[in-house]
């Protein structure tokens, strides 16, 4: 959760396209500065939004996908992407170790107190090593700030095209059709990656909402709404990867053995919520 909330910026499809996609890649950039430089404070908050503005650059570079040259875009997104990847373990093990404390009392109940503060003692010791390694070691941070502020292809990009409202709109549509499909997928299988794609898609769709909130209501969303089935997504996600840790642990014990069977099957139950609220989502919602 972020401290503050975060207001996105807006595109207007007006006669000043080219300079309004700018202003918004600009104030991105500058909010993915901040996020990156947080570190010294808050590095877990620093990870979390950095990551979560580089989704919101990429979300915004899907807008263009039917408006530029697809080459170049698919370079831009491939960096904005490689960007995040750098972070992605640490994410990984601050979620770990988050999950073990806000869930201290019914995990300690489960597991037993000496297993329960075991696992969490591996957890600390993870996020410790790892922002150790990254931080003091890496400069991960460092290095990623200097690639952001020297980055200038975007605005080239932009400013090399001619961009206009219906592409705009076609690279929404496009998007939406993407994540309805990834929908279908992750439906048919229930398996842990078609469900993260599902996510990923469906995360463009919200901040592409996001982005052009100003204009026409393009998507006409229903209950639950795209930020609670995200939301509920992402929780997926992380137990999926919190199940898959604890299991690398080889805590060959009954008691961690059901632990995670009961976790697996608060997950089965989990998808079929998901499942439920995106067949009621995409059958009210069209672009």
């Amino acid at each position: 959760m972020e401290s503050k909330p975060y207001i996105i910026p807006e595109i207007s499809l007006d006669n000043q396209l080219n300079n309004g996609l700018i202003s918004v890649s600009d104030s991105i950039k500058t909010d993915l500065l901040h996020s990156v430089r947080l570190h010294n404070k808050d590095i877990v908050e620093s990870t979390h939004l950095t990551r979560k503005r580089l989704k919101l650059l990429r979300a915004f570079l899907k807008l263009l996908q039917k408006c530029g040259d697809k080459t170049k875009i698919k370079k831009l997104n491939t960096t904005y992407r490689d960007w995040g990847q750098k972070l992605s373990e640490l994410r990984d093990v601050h979620v770990h170790r988050m999950l073990m404390v806000e869930n201290s009392s019914k995990y300690s109940k489960k597991l037993g107190s000496h297993t329960f503060d075991k696992i969490t003692e591996i957890a600390d010791y993870q996020v410790s090593e790892l922002e150790h390694q990254l931080v003091a070691k890496q400069s991960i941070f460092k290095n990623l700030e200097h690639q952001i502020y020297n980055h200038y292809s975007l605005k080239t990009f932009i400013n090399s095209n001619k961009f206009d409202s219906d592409c705009i709109v076609e690279g929404f549509k496009f998007s939406f059709l993407k994540s309805h499909q990834a929908f279908k997928k992750a439906k048919a299988s229930k398996l842990p990656e078609p469900f993260h794609e599902w996510r990923k898609r469906l995360k463009d769709v919200q901040y592409q909402s996001a982005l052009l909130r100003s204009e026409e209501n393009f998507l006409n969303d229903s209950e639950p709404d795209i930020e609670g089935i995200c939301e509920l997504l992402g929780k997926d996600q992380d137990l999926n990867n919190f199940i898959l840790w604890l299991d690398r642990l080889n805590l060959k014990t009954k008691t961690v053995t059901d632990f995670i069977e009961d976790l697996k099957q608060s997950q089965l139950d989990l998808k079929q919520q998901l499942i439920t609220h995106g067949n009621s989502f995409y059958t009210h919602s069209s672009v």
